[in-house]
């Protein structure tokens, strides 16, 4: 399983999980509005604050039991458990990121009141839609344990909506020029060479038998199969860009000059000697969809910036006595 801090990338779609995790507090009164829950938390309690709003228990249950039916369906209940490198747990990192994403819909929700920014009648109808639908399959244990309704759930869709809104309004400025040359994408088939065999001479090693292999490619019917027979990497035929790291850049590098139906010469990798057949040199859906990763990437960083300096308006502080229960 992948080590990775953004465990929550698909429950909240074009809203980026930031490092917002603040020290929790354990004073009471920490707005002019708002106070923390200092003792027993119970379902209303206020367990954090952002700025002057104040976010319920029963809100963060929510977003767990969202989690919760994403996650274990697919990887089990005990996937909270696994260890990850740094001697934390999944479930460590998944409680950090639904504060953080907590926070982050309370920053925007804010900014797109002082902006004016709504959602259409269409939007919350289809966000009530989407509650009504998840209750539908809601046990009553869940319901209980997790303070589900479907109230409570339309206000999340909505405000994980009106997020999404502010990600594109936010970035409607952004550069969406991307050239064919910038995304270009191409789709070759390889054979990596890692070790000498015994049809090379002794001196010549590993390169002398990539030379042996490169003659018995370029007569063989289909280069592909070949170097199925052949290969010591994991695939054969792969589509690269500019960036990729699947392959050495020298690999990379040469894919891209060669010409359709083109066989390269040897190419000395950091992991070997390569030999590539060009079978498209812009293969047009991978090129496309590469363009709106770079456009997506650009949006992306504008919106962090934005957003940075809409979180340094407010101060976020969370609850000692949530944080020590706090569980997914």
């Amino acid at each position: 399983m992948r080590k990775s801090r953004k465990i929550l990338s698909g429950l909240c779609a074009g809203v980026i999980v930031l490092g917002t995790l603040t020290g929790c507090s354990g004073k009471g009164a920490v707005g002019s509005n708002v106070r923390l829950e200092t003792g027993e938390v119970q379902e209303n309690s206020i367990v954090i604050r952002v700025g002057d709003t104040g976010v319920r228990y029963r809100e963060v249950r929510n977003y767990c039991y969202l989690l919760k039916e994403q996650y274990e369906s697919s990887f089990g209940s005990k996937i909270w458990d696994y260890e990850l490198g740094d001697g934390s747990t999944i479930g460590d990192e998944a409680k950090e990121e639904i504060i953080n994403m907590i926070t982050q819909l309370k920053v925007i929700s804010a900014t797109a009141e002082s902006e004016k920014v709504t959602l259409t009648n269409d939007e919350k109808d289809e966000a009530l839609q989407k509650a009504e639908k998840l209750m539908e399959n809601v046990t009553d244990k869940d319901r209980k344990n997790y303070h589900l309704s479907i109230q409570a759930m339309e206000r999340i869709y909505e405000e994980n909506a009106l997020a999404n809104k502010m990600f594109y309004i936010s970035t409607d400025d952004a550069d969406t020029e991307v050239t064919d040359d910038e995304a270009r994408q191409v789709k070759i088939a390889y054979l990596l060479v890692k070790e000498a065999g015994s049809n090379a001479p002794d001196d010549e090693g590993v390169a002398g038998r990539a030379e042996i292999l490169l003659k018995q490619a370029k007569k063989a019917d289909d280069f592909s199969e070949f170097a199925r027979e052949h290969t010591e990497a994991g695939s054969v035929e792969i589509t690269v860009g500019r960036e990729s790291t699947e392959l050495d850049q020298e690999a990379v590098s040469a894919a891209f000059s060669l010409e359709k139906g083109e066989i390269s010469s040897v190419i000395a990798g950091k992991s070997g000697y390569y030999i590539i057949r060009c079978i498209n040199p812009m293969d047009e859906d991978a090129t496309y969809a590469r363009k709106e990763e770079i456009i997506e990437e650009r949006q992306t960083g504008m919106f962090k910036k934005k957003y940075s300096k809409w979180l340094g308006e407010y101060e976020v502080d969370i609850s000692k006595s949530f944080w020590k229960i706090f569980e997914i």
